[in-house]
């Protein structure tokens, strides 16, 4: 027996008649009616015998779930009992058939055909929509597919919607199910089919990116919804089973929007309390990004401020924070400013995200909302203001230092402050001249957060890892910036911005050991992410540039270091109370005081008069005689010649031979 089983749209009848258009056997097209008792004896008196006699049939029930299903379910067996090898029966049906396919399976008499198998290809796809008039490039086509999940039907509404567009590119990012066309499709097709209590628990549930009993339940505020789900997923295979035992579900994606869209339209005042019932049940499940994205989408920003300010310290240094920058692109600046925990968390994702001005905005307004309208259930709010404080304040880099240390202070061991406290006082003390303390801090911060904080980790190994530069000890400064590259690796945080100082220093170290492809591969990341910081911290700023640009000099690019070093001048003077930068800037510039001596000398140097004076050099004649024979004055050939021995780097007329000799200036 074969069992096709997928939604309106996918093919059924067209896979049939197909089918028998390249099956040698006989197709019957049953109906209803042929199943009833008197039609069912009729076949099976008339047709069966000549199949019995090695002409083989098939018989084909399409759209089963129009069908009574005691009718189908007692046909099709009896059919199934009579109908000799060599022959076989075919049902297509938009819902499970009432069939025993567990037995069917079991007995290997079963062939099923479902939704992934009739689902298109991208190449299969981009035929569809060059017959529906829509020509897109292959990738925007993968696009499309994934969107629609191969839906053929859906693949052509979308080629009608697409079509209608000017921007084509941009109304595929838009795409949705709640588009008007597909919406039409998905009422006319779907919902209508579906019982009016099922119908009710979809729609009402849509909030779900994930269904389960237990959820659903919690969502709708009453008991059943497993054995729902089950009729559900009887009555549609739009319903996809997510686990072996068919306890979680999806919906396809744009049949969700569709019915997300049905239920703004029908019930607009039930989805706040809809989303805040998800977001408390995914809160007491241990989902924090569940219950922060429902508290968004309930609008509710207490809920949504209380739940992220304590999870913000993990979100922004585990490399998450365009997913929390999504988040507060749900409440408008007065609502972000409005409620100092949620205020908090959008200071330090704005701040991770390098905007400066907006991070201080909201930090101002966090501090100032603490007094309004106190948070109950948040902890370490004091905290996390003072860490703002000591990254954002008007005060010197020793404050910057105070302020973090007395947040160290407050905070228990496995507060998630406390990683990114060390890091900035470990940072003040380094700024400030204390290499001894600033290392000892900087490794207690790495070692707490390479759990929790890996990109505070990576950040405290780069921050000892230039002390360690200053220090000329070249060894620990490439363990250190291994082992923060090693963090981002292992962390996915390649292009967090943040990193950019990790990147800094391993750039530097690695063009000192030679290591030159690795070198430039880490100064284009380093130039990148500081690029994606914007305006940022000024000590973080310069400290990165201050390394790139060593780093630079290194791999000889002297013009890429000069731009590093200006802009990193600029940010050094607005750090006040570091000592720090004047060292590494001297350095810099007198690497490139050397080199510019050295291109006004060696063999490069030579002029052409110089030269004719070198091809005598390796003679035994005077000076007096080269003069001579060369028509100058004595003295002309003397201070020639000297030129010659300072740019070749040679005491005297042997040694500047040899040089030359050494460097292919005179012939063998």
């Amino acid at each position: 027996m074969a069992v096709i089983v997928a939604p309106a749209g996918y093919g059924k009848s067209s896979l049939l008649s197909e089918w028998a258009q390249h099956d040698d056997r006989e197709f019957v097209w049953l109906t209803p009616d042929a199943l009833e008792d008197d039609g069912l004896e009729a076949y099976v008196g008339a047709i069966l015998p000549g199949a019995d006699a090695g002409r083989g049939v098939v018989l084909v029930l399409d759209d089963a779930h129009r069908a009574d299903a005691e009718v189908v379910r007692y046909g099709l067996e009896r059919l199934l009992e009579e109908i000799p090898a060599g022959s076989m029966v075919a049902v297509s049906s938009r819902t499970e058939p009432p069939l025993p396919l567990g037995r069917l399976r079991a007995c290997r008499a079963l062939i099923e055909i479902r939704v992934q198998d009739l689902a298109m290809t991208p190449a299969e796809a981009s035929i569809l929509l060059r017959h529906a008039g829509l020509e897109l490039d292959f990738v925007s086509v993968q696009a499309l597919v994934r969107r629609t999940e191969g839906w053929p039907a859906g693949l052509y509404l979308a080629a009608l919607s697409l079509g209608a567009e000017p921007d084509v590119s941009g109304a595929l990012g838009r795409l949705r199910g709640d588009e008007h066309r597909l919406a039409e499709y998905f009422r006319d097709e779907i919902l209508s089919a579906l019982a009016p209590e099922l119908t009710e628990f979809a729609v009402r549930t849509s909030v779900l990116d994930e269904l389960s009993g237990p959820v659903c339940d919690a969502v709708l505020d009453r008991p059943g919804s497993a054995l729902m789900l089950s009729g559900l997923a009887q009555a549609s295979p739009l319903l996809r089973p997510l686990d072996p035992a068919h306890e979680r579900f999806r919906w396809h994606g744009l049949f969700r929007d569709a019915l997300g869209a049905e239920l703004r339209r029908t019930a607009p005042e039930d989805v706040r309390s809809l989303h805040d019932r998800a977001s408390a049940w995914f809160e007491e499940h241990g989902d924090p990004d569940h219950a922060i994205a429902h508290a968004v989408y309930a609008h509710d920003p207490v809920r949504a401020g209380d739940l992220l300010c304590a999870g913000i310290v993990a979100y922004i240094t585990q490399g998450r924070n365009e997913l929390v920058q999504d988040w507060l692109a749900g409440f408008s600046r007065a609502e972000l400013a409005g409620y100092a925990p949620l205020a908090l968390a959008g200071a330090h994702s704005f701040l991770a995200a390098g905007n400066a001005a907006e991070a201080r905005h909201l930090a101002v307004a966090a501090a100032a909302a603490v007094g309004r309208r106190p948070a109950a259930g948040v902890r370490s709010l004091t905290a996390g203001l003072a860490v703002m404080d000591a990254a954002l304040g008007r005060h010197d880099v020793g404050a910057m230092g105070d302020v973090a240390g007395r947040a160290c202070e407050r905070e228990p061991e496995d507060s998630p402050w406390r990683p990114i406290s060390l890091f900035l006082r470990g940072t003040s003390l380094h700024l400030t001249g204390d290499h001894v303390a600033a290392v000892r801090v900087l490794d207690e911060g790495a070692d707490l957060g390479e759990t929790t904080a890996p990109a505070v980790t990576s950040l405290c190994l780069a921050q000892a890892a230039m002390i360690a530069i200053e220090q000329r000890d070249w060894e620990t400064a490439a363990e250190l910036t291994d082992r923060a590259r090693n963090v981002i690796e292992e962390h996915g945080l390649a292009g967090y911005p943040l990193c950019a100082l990790a990147f800094a220093a391993s750039a530097a170290t690695r063009a000192h050991h030679g290591r030159a492809d690795e070198a430039k591969h880490d100064l284009r990341s380093g130039i990148e992410l500081l690029t994606l910081l914007g305006d940022f911290i000024p000590w973080y700023g310069a400290e990165a540039r201050i390394l790139l640009a060593h780093a630079s000099l290194w791999l000889a690019d002297v013009v890429g270091a000069r731009t590093l070093l200006a802009e990193a001048s600029r940010l050094a003077r607005r750090t006040s109370g570091a000592v720090i930068f004047e060292p590494w800037f001297d350095d810099a510039w007198s690497y490139m005081d050397a080199l510019a001596e050295t291109s006004l000398a060696g063999p490069s140097s030579l002029t052409i008069a110089e030269l004719r004076i070198l091809r005598f050099l390796p003679s035994h004649r005077s000076f007096r005689e080269i003069a001579a024979q060369l028509g100058v004055s004595a003295n002309t050939v003397k201070t020639q010649a000297h030129a010659v021995y300072r740019k070749l780097g040679a005491a005297s007329r042997s040694e500047a031979v040899m040089r030359a000799s050494d460097a292919g200036l005179l012939g063998q």
